[in-house]
């Protein structure tokens, strides 16, 4: 008596589960493909530039490569839309970039960083070193 109960009781969560999924077709909005997608990649260092941020970041699994980013993206204001913005890292994380693309053109990073200069992350360019992009409008990258 009590196994014919509790067979029977899974047997009824059984069906009461297949009856709640919703079939895909139910759904309020149909399937469509996102506009906008991003990358993050491990910074490594960044080294400040009058004209420019130079990052190296990760690529791939063993190798680095190197990436400047003008500073005329980086806006304070809260009310203009930047290409370049930047985030406090969250204790217990590494620095990472983060490259947002609307469609196959670049739409802007992000770079998540400790606060504090006097973080190993951070350093700074050599003063003759001339940047030769410091005037691009986009950011193209190798993963």
């Amino acid at each position: 008596m009590k196994k014919s109960f509790i067979l029977s009781a899974l047997i009824l969560v059984g069906v009461l589960f297949a009856a709640a999924a919703k079939d895909p077709a139910d759904f309020k909005y149909p399937y469509q493909e996102a506009e906008i997608t991003y990358h993050n990649v491990i910074v490594y260092k960044i080294l400040d530039h009058k004209d420019a941020y130079i990052v190296t970041y990760a690529k791939g699994h063993r190798d680095a490569a190197t990436v400047t980013v003008p500073k005329k993206w980086y806006s304070s204001s809260a009310n203009v839309n930047s290409k370049l913005s930047f985030r406090p890292l969250p204790k217990n994380m590494d620095p990472y970039m983060t490259v947002i693309r609307r469609g196959e053109g670049f739409e802007r990073v992000i770079l998540t960083l400790p606060v504090s200069r006097a973080d190993s992350v951070w350093g700074v360019a050599d003063s003759s070193y001339v940047v030769n992009d410091a005037d691009k409008d986009s950011l193209e990258i190798v993963y």
